[in-house]
């Protein structure tokens, strides 16, 4: 298994049952020893890109 970096796509095995992360694909943007940072790439959100990342809402589209 490779170390979690920066730029990897996680994706949720199918006996993932955690309903948070179940069938999802994640990009890593940012692992440190203090966690990691990513963004669901499968699954909408009400929530705005520039109210969680600051700066992104210019790279984004909708689906």
């Amino acid at each position: 298994m490779q170390t979690p970096a920066a730029g990897m796509l996680l994706v949720a095995s199918p006996e993932m049952r955690d309903p948070n992360f179940a069938g999802t694909v994640v990009l890593l943007l940012d692992v440190n020893p203090e966690g990691a940072l990513g963004v669901v790439l499968n699954r909408p959100t009400p929530i705005p890109v520039d109210a969680a990342l600051e700066g992104w809402e210019d790279m984004v589209s909708q689906p």
